[in-house]
């Protein structure tokens, strides 16, 4: 009798699920050596120690079984709310580098695709990748129809099978973890592994990316220092990608090409504010390797099969959220926090609400110039955790967008504010002019904050 499951995978699903549960099974115990061996080299540094080692185990682990994994850890890095800081950097070293495929499997995805040749599509195709990841690599080629140079994203031939089989072990796994221990039903364990495993499903369909890429190109149709590389309809699909091949500059080479980094930089913060605030459509994966650098100054992003919706009201949350962060409004910012949190379990909101509202004074004090939002902001992640208080994931997205822009910021002109370049964008969010910070202190009140 066949199940639903052998009809997804075919009837050697069973051998399957057992060859990769053996392959956990192993990773497994490479993760337990990789943990003995870190602890004791970082045994001087304590608790702090222990979560490294840990958290370097998961990265060990994570490289080892791929894209899910891979990907459930660089999603876990973006959680501050609920991750100590040492794990969080830890797990923020997760890249998806990993060796190619061969070009014979290439050839093969392609052709599958299409239903013809790949000669038929492409006049020149270069066999070997200009990057792999663990999901899909690129290749750089030229159209047949019109002599295009492009970039095609090619994914890999068994990472939907792989995937699906993971999230089968890892669902029934939690499943059976809330069964044995029951206070885990409390923070929703098995819902909170589907979620991640949700996210990387819908990044290996190369069909959402597309929509994803449309979507920004209209959305920033009208910006003249952001651009999104144009793809090639008649050569995409689901599993293939064709795009305008964009040769620009990196990070590092800014400032030999002559580019004005001051303009860079205050258009990375506006693009990404204008994301946020204005259309509620945020690269949720934003990371120096998915930006490139044209010779005019403009930004290119890359990689958008990973974006996070903002609802009206997200959107009008985290305006009031920043801006009262902005300008000294602590009561407000914990306010914030604790009502908009999906699960919380915070013993004494006083001693809560001193810690923020300590943090945020300190920052008025320091004054506007000098805060680093997104540090700050991860400051408090920490704080809510420590206090049983889930951060919406989309404060945490925001958060990691922010991160980008400002730490681009910081790295190429250390001396703008990017909390002033903000400001405007929080201010039409919220439907007001500009205003002094005692302004704003009253604004957010009386918008009922």
């Amino acid at each position: 009798m066949e199940t639903p499951l052998t009809n997804r995978f075919g009837r050697g699903h069973a051998f399957r699920v057992a060859r990769r549960l053996a392959q956990l099974g192993m990773g497994t115990l490479f993760a337990a050596w990789v943990f003995v061996r870190e602890a004791v080299r970082l045994r001087q540094d304590g608790r702090s120690g222990w979560i490294r080692a840990l958290a370097r185990a998961q990265v060990a682990v994570s490289n080892r079984l791929g894209a899910t994994f891979i990907k459930v850890g660089q999603i876990a890095s973006t959680r501050g709310d609920l991750l100590p800081p040492e794990a969080v950097e830890e797990l923020s070293q997760l890249r998806d580098q990993v060796p190619p495929f061969p070009f014979a499997e290439v050839r093969e995805v392609i052709e599958a695709s299409f239903g013809r040749p790949l000669e038929e599509i492409y006049a020149a195709f270069e066999p070997e990748p200009v990057a792999a990841a663990s999901v899909a690599q690129v290749h750089r080629a030229r159209l047949r129809e019109g002599g295009a140079c492009v970039a095609v994203k090619v994914r890999r031939p068994d990472v939907v099978e792989k995937v699906a089989l993971d999230r089968s072990i890892l669902i029934a796994g939690a499943r059976l973890a809330e069964r044995i221990i029951p206070s885990l039903r409390l923070v929703s364990v098995a819902e909170a592994v589907a979620t991640f495993c949700d996210a990387v499903e819908h990044q290996l369909h190369l069909g959402n990316e597309a929509d994803h890429n449309r979507r920004f190109r209209a959305n920033f149709a009208d910006e003249p220092d952001l651009h999104f590389p144009a793809l090639f309809d008649a050569a995409c699909s689901d599993s293939v990608l064709t795009m305008e091949f964009v040769d620009a500059l990196t990070e590092g080479e800014l400032l030999a090409a002559g580019v004005d980094v001051r303009r860079v930089v205050t258009a990375g913060m506006r693009c990404v504010c204008r994301m946020i605030f204005s259309h509620g459509f945020v690269h949720a994966d934003l990371h120096p390797g998915n930006m490139r650098f044209e010779p005019d100054g403009r930004i290119v992003l890359f990689d958008l099969g990973l974006v996070g919706t903002l609802s009206d009201g997200d959107r009008l949350t985290n305006a009031k959220l920043l801006f009262a962060f902005a300008t000294g409004d602590g009561k407000t910012v914990a306010r914030l926090f604790f009502d908009n949190a999906p699960h919380t379990a915070t013993p004494d909101y006083a001693v809560y609400e001193r810690e923020i509202a300590d943090l945020v004074e300190r920052l008025r004090v320091l004054g506007l110039g000098n805060v680093q939002l997104a540090l700050e902001i991860g400051r408090m992640l920490d704080i809510l955790r420590r206090h049983r208080i889930q951060a919406r994931s989309h404060m945490t997205m925001v958060n990691l967008a922010l991160a980008t822009a400002e730490g681009l910021g910081k790295r190429l002109a250390p001396d703008l504010s990017l909390a002033d370049e903000a400001l405007p964008y929080l201010a039409e969010a919220l439907g007001v002019e500009p205003p002094s910070p005692v302004r704003i202190d009253a604004t957010l009140r009386e918008s009922g904050a």
